[in-house]
């Protein structure tokens, strides 16, 4: 599984595309969590680990993207 945050969408598409990597092993969260509240940081991070664990069974072929 890779995570990666918006501003990489471009250099994770690249990395998946140069080794030959599905997309549905990708996670992108939106925006750029270095500069969320504390407060905001739980919830973002039950929705990344929710949408990696969906991944993991079988979930969707292309790249997730987490508001």
């Amino acid at each position: 599984m890779v995570l990666a945050t918006e501003p990489f969408v471009k250099l994770l598409t690249v990395m998946l595309r140069a080794r030959q990597a599905p997309d549905a092993i990708a996670v992108v969260i939106k925006g750029n969590p270095e500069y969320l509240d504390a407060p905001a940081v739980g919830p973002l991070a039950d929705r990344v680990l929710d949408e990696v664990v969906r991944r993991l069974a079988g979930g969707d072929a292309s790249v997730a993207m987490i508001e």
